[in-house]
Order: structure tokens, then C-alpha cells, then sequence
């Protein structure tokens, strides 16, 4: 049984792929048997605008506000980042939305797409939100759906629990330095 799987949510071309490369090379020295997802996004916003964090982010945050999620089909950036080969990769839809508002026809393009430009066979639905749609689609064709309900839990609002194995983070949250003090009960959450 591997120790602990801890997630990389919102791997794109906005993402600092050093630090999420450095992250997820101390966590396979530190927890030997360790498996570390990336889970990749090709369609972004355009963020070189934004300061900080911000500039790593998928898409502006301003957008979780409001009740159209057509506005997050707004990408201005297309490609996928450099990474390290040791990693497990997951599919993370083609453009970051709540696959819960798509047809099931759209849901499958964005699912299919997203785990074939990776070579994943593992789908992480945005938002960690999924329907009977999505978990028909991913059983269908092989893909294995990761749903929060299996137990995962943010590190970036809960505090380490050595007992806990399913971890996610958005690792633009950290810096490397918050991110080994995690470990030690030493963050911050995020306001």
C-alpha cells in the first residue's frame, strides 16, 4: 500500500513548474513510496497581467463569483508546461469548469482530450465536481475518476495528519519553505 498520494491541482503553462518540480521531488525523498499527481489544465487565462500567486493561477478568481461559467471559456493560452518524468499525470479538463454544467457530449470531448494530450488515465474534475455524466464517461473509457468524496483533503485548509494518505494542494499557495512547514504543522491556511 503506498504511505501517501498528494495531488498537484492546476498544472498549466501559468504555473512556476520549478517549485511544483522541487515540491514534488522533497515529497518522493521524504515519503520514499509516495505517489505524486500532476493534474494538467492545456487551456488557460492569460494571467502575466496578475502579481504574485495570482499570476500562476488557471483563471482570474473573480470569475468563482459569478453564476455564468461560460466566462471561464475566455482562454487566451494554449500548451502544456515541462515536468518532471517521475510523476503520475491526470487529466484535468480542457478548459477548468464545473463539468456538472456541461452535456455529457461536451464533458466527454473535455475529459478524453485533457487525459489523451498527457497520456493520462486518470480524469480530476475541476473543482472536484462530477455527475453520474462524468463517472459514466471515465467508466466507459478506462478512466479513473478521482472524486473528493474518496477523502481527500486540501493542505492548504487542513493541517498534516500523518494518519491521513490522500492529500491536494494548489502549490502556487506555498512557497517552498511553507510547504516542508506544512509537514510540521507550520502553515497558515490561506483568508
Amino acid at each position: 500500500m503506498t504511505s501517501y498520494t498528494f495531488r498537484f491541482d492546476d498544472i498549466c503553462v501559468n504555473a512556476d513548474m520549478n517549485l511544483a518540480n522541487k515540491m514534488a521531488n522533497w515529497l518522493k525523498e521524504k515519503f520514499s513510496d509516495c505517489e505524486v499527481i500532476f493534474c494538467f489544465s492545456p487551456l488557460v487565462h492569460d494571467m502575466s497581467g496578475e502579481n504574485g500567486k495570482n499570476s500562476q493561477r488557471i483563471f482570474p478568481k473573480i470569475l468563482n463569483a459569478y453564476s455564468d461559467h461560460r466566462l471561464f471559456y475566455g482562454v487566451q493560452k494554449c500548451g502544456l508546461p515541462e515536468n518532471i518524468s517521475d510523476v503520475i499525470h491526470a487529466g484535468h479538463g480542457l478548459v477548468h469548469v464545473d463539468h456538472r454544467l456541461l452535456s455529457k457530449d461536451v464533458q466527454e470531448m473535455s475529459i478524453l482530450v485533457s487525459c489523451s494530450l498527457v497520456n493520462a488515465k486518470i480524469f480530476v474534475p475541476p473543482f472536484n465536481k462530477w455527475n453520474a455524466d462524468t463517472e459514466n464517461i471515465c467508466e466507459e473509457h478506462g478512466i479513473k475518476l478521482v472524486k473528493f468524496e474518496e477523502g481527500w483533503k486540501c493542505m492548504e485548509y487542513n493541517n498534516f495528519d500523518p494518519s491521513h494518505r490522500l492529500w491536494y494542494l494548489h502549490h502556487r499557495e506555498f512557497n517552498f519553505e511553507q510547504f516542508k512547514e506544512w509537514f510540521n504543522g507550520n502553515f497558515n491556511s490561506p483568508t
